[in-house]
């Protein structure tokens, strides 16, 4: 038997860009199904034996309620192979929830993260459909049947209705950070939606550490594992950048962006 395949393996995984629910190989949306997969793999069948994950996350959040089933896939899953995340730029909303599923959380100083609440946005082109000379005729069964047309303004009954739903699910995603960071602080105050630097989680405990990617790994080969470096192969998913964008990014000027995710619609 060689060296190689005495020792343990590592799986890391990526969860890239926004969370939706329909998958494109033009979009980022490959990086949810993607991982939705392999993270089922392992728990079907860890077929390859992997002692341990590392889920590198950058992303904004996006749908509810697929941001809900990779949260819960990480939450069962860690019960029998423990995930450390580590945080890039950012794992805000939807993101931050798979994040606070795993056994520990990894941020670098400059991450973003939180962001706990849900938006709801209905855009109105009344105005603008009368200066167009233009009309809609809806035809429903059902009082509610047409909430969110964009043609005529709401009633003050579908707005506490859509209020309701909203409030819910915003609800049940504190809750969620409740159930797998019972120690976190002042979570009530904190969980409104705003945006969170990495000290600030660390302080109330919506993170677990300061640290690079190789801090996350070190981390679960030495703390979570007990073993070292040494002992360890990693598997690393990540897909290989097509010729293109190899070329264009050789061409693209650095720069350094602070962005706020955009979280219309969604965790």
């Amino acid at each position: 038997m060689s060296i190689l395949s005495r020792k343990k393996k590592i799986l890391k995984l990526y969860l890239n860009g926004e969370i939706t629910s329909n998958a494109s190989k033009f979009s980022s949306d490959n990086s949810v199904q993607k991982l939705k997969e392999e993270l089922l793999e392992v728990k079907q069948t860890n077929k390859d034996n992997y002692k341990g994950i590392l889920l590198k996350i950058n992303s904004p959040g996006g749908a509810a309620a697929t941001s809900e089933e990779l949260s819960k896939l990480v939450l069962s899953l860690r019960q029998e192979v423990p995930i450390v995340t580590s945080i890039g730029d950012s794992a805000c909303s939807g993101a931050y929830m798979v994040a606070a599923a795993s056994n520990y959380i990894f941020a670098n100083t400059l991450s973003w993260t939180g962001s706990i609440g849900v938006i709801m946005t209905l855009p109105n082109y009344q105005e603008l459909s009368k200066k167009l000379g233009m009309s809609v005729k809806t035809i429903k069964a059902g009082k509610m049947k047409d909430l969110g047309n964009p043609f005529r303004e709401m009633t003050p009954e579908e707005e506490n209705y859509l209020e309701t739903l909203v409030k819910s699910a915003h609800e049940e995603f504190i809750n969620f950070v409740r159930l797998t960071r019972p120690n976190a602080i002042n979570l009530e105050e904190l969980a409104d939606g705003r945006v969170l630097d990495a000290r600030t989680a660390l302080e109330n405990n919506l993170i677990d550490a300061l640290g690079t990617e190789d801090d996350a790994l070190n981390y679960l080969m030495t703390e979570i594992l007990n073993g070292d470096e040494k002992d360890f192969t990693v598997t690393d998913t990540a897909p290989k950048p097509s010729f293109l964008k190899r070329i264009l990014d050789m061409n693209s000027p650095i720069t350094i962006k602070f962005e706020l995710p955009d979280n219309f619609r969604r965790f």
